[in-house]
C-alpha cells in the first residue's frame, strides 16, 4: 500500500497476522458469531536467574518458571565461622601485640620504683624507702 506522509511516499506491508477460527460461539444480537483469535507466535524469553524473597528460580526458553533447589541453606553462624577464621590471625597479631605493649610498660613502671628508691636511699627518707619497696614486691 503506497502512503504518503508530509510529501514523502513510502510502501506500508503491515504484517499479516495468521487468524484462526475457534470453536467458541458467541451471541451478539440475536445473531451467533464465532469467535476469531489470532494465533500467538512464540518469541523466545531470556533464560534468567531470579529470587524473589529469598527463594531462588529461573526462567527457561518458553517463559515457565522452575524451582532451583539451594544446596545449602545459609546459616548466620556458619558464616560467622567463616568470618571468624578469617579473622584468627589478626587476632593473634594483635593479642601478641598487647602482651608486648604490657610487658613494656611494667619494666617501665618497675625501672621509675628502682630509680626512686634510689632517690629516696640518697635523701634517707625511711618511710618513702618503705613504701615504694612495697610497691616493688607488689608488682612482682
Amino acid at each position: 500500500m503506497k502512503l504518503t506522509y508530509r510529501g514523502v511516499e513510502y510502501d506500508h506491508n503491515p504484517p499479516m497476522l495468521e487468524v484462526s477460527e475457534s470453536d467458541i460461539l458467541c451471541k451478539y444480537r440475536g445473531r451467533t458469531h464465532h469467535y476469531n483469535y489470532v494465533r500467538h507466535m512464540p518469541f523466545p524469553q531470556p533464560q534468567v536467574a531470579l529470587t524473589y524473597r529469598g527463594a531462588t528460580y529461573q526462567t527457561n526458553r518458553h517463559g515457565e518458571r522452575q524451582t532451583v533447589a539451594q544446596a545449602e541453606p545459609k546459616s548466620v553462624f556458619s558464616a560467622f565461622q567463616r568470618k571468624l577464621a578469617e579473622l584468627t590471625p589478626l587476632m593473634d597479631e594483635r593479642r601478641q601485640l598487647l602482651r608486648e605493649a604490657a610487658r613494656s610498660h611494667s619494666e617501665s613502671i618497675q625501672r621509675s620504683l628502682e630509680h626512686r628508691i634510689a632517690v629516696a636511699r640518697e635523701q634517707g627518707n625511711a618511710s618513702l624507702l618503705q613504701q615504694l619497696e612495697d610497691e616493688l614486691r607488689q608488682m612482682a
